[in-house]
């Protein structure tokens, strides 16, 4: 079987981004490991997502200079590892793509935080908001922002890296209760819960059909290259639908939320063709080092809960 004839991925998610293509390549096989990697395997595992030699290199040396890689040279070979920066930031990216079946229990406590900065402060204002959206804080008025639980810790993190904006111009509440008479529908437009609902609904219409098929697919691929294609692009589709998603508890979301459908068709796409695409990379890290091909691995949604256990 070819792609070309049965493709296993939707026709306008096979040509993702080089950068982000190879964090996720890197990030599902190569999960905490500090081993540098040569950039040659990096160029030729690139290459069965059709990406150039040129602009694999291109990519490498990108994410190299933004300190997501670190490189290392052995004469005139030169190796790629990913950063002890970006392991932390990796471990938290997976946190988040691999959701429990049984979300954690809420208190039905609230974090607010409301701020009170002058009118030409613009920057500092966008700032500050840009930072609540990064934390997953849902607008609930204008300067008023509020997340379930107590966010103290993120909210300290994001003071440290908010020098432009004095203390006393934020205030934050921990172990709110919202009045009674705040109405579900308000909360909901505050996380844009209604836009993550359609994305979601979006995302199993598009992989649902991947989903049933995936088995007998991936056993009429003898290279295994369908597999890993499949395979990084329905995460990379989910990456960014779960970056959308403001986490929050299940109270809040209802019974018909469909994340929880989504989840499934992802975890089923990803988790059974997760060892015919290790296999894959295997081959290819192979004849430029064959210890590093060993250390190649693989997760799955059935054993997350362990993932970063391991780590």
């Amino acid at each position: 079987m070819t792609t070309t004839e049965t493709p296993l991925l939707p026709r306008f998610q096979q040509d993702p981004r080089s950068q982000q293509l190879l964090t996720v390549l890197l990030g599902d096989y190569w999960f905490a490991r500090e081993d540098p990697i040569p950039s040659s395997a990096l160029v030729e595992l690139l290459s069965v997502f059709d990406v150039t030699p040129r602009a694999a290199r291109a990519a490498i040396q990108r994410l190299a200079q933004r300190g997501f890689l670190r490189s290392e040279k052995n004469g005139r070979r030169t190796a790629y590892a990913v950063s002890p920066k970006s392991r932390e930031q990796i471990e938290g990216h997976v946190r988040a793509l691999f959701p429990p079946r049984v979300p954690a229990a809420w208190d039905g406590t609230w974090t607010l935080v409301a701020y009170s900065l002058p009118h030409e402060a613009r920057e500092a204002r966008r700032m500050l908001r840009e930072q609540l959206r990064l934390r997953n804080f849902g607008n609930l008025y204008d300067a008023l922002w509020i997340r379930p639980g107590d966010q103290t810790e993120q909210l300290m993190e994001m003071g440290r890296e908010l020098d432009a904006i004095h203390p006393d111009q934020v205030t934050v509440f921990t172990g709110a209760q919202l009045p009674a008479s705040m109405s579900a529908r308000a909360v909901r437009a505050a996380f844009g819960l209604d836009d993550v609902a359609e994305a979601y609904r979006a995302f199993v219409s598009r992989w649902r059909l991947t989903a049933e098929r995936v088995r007998e697919l991936a056993s009429g691929d003898p290279s295994g290259e369908d597999a890993l294609r499949t395979r990084t692009s329905i995460m990379t589709d989910w990456r960014a639908l779960r970056r959308r998603d403001p986490h929050l508890p299940r109270e809040l979301l209802g019974e018909k939320f469909p994340a929880h459908e989504a989840r499934d068709v992802c975890a089923s796409v990803y988790d059974d063709l997760g060892p015919r695409a290790e296999s894959v990379v295997r081959r290819i890290l192979a004849p430029h080092d064959g210890d590093l091909a060993e250390r190649v691995s693989h997760h799955t949604f059935a054993a997350s809960d362990s993932l970063l256990g391991d780590a």
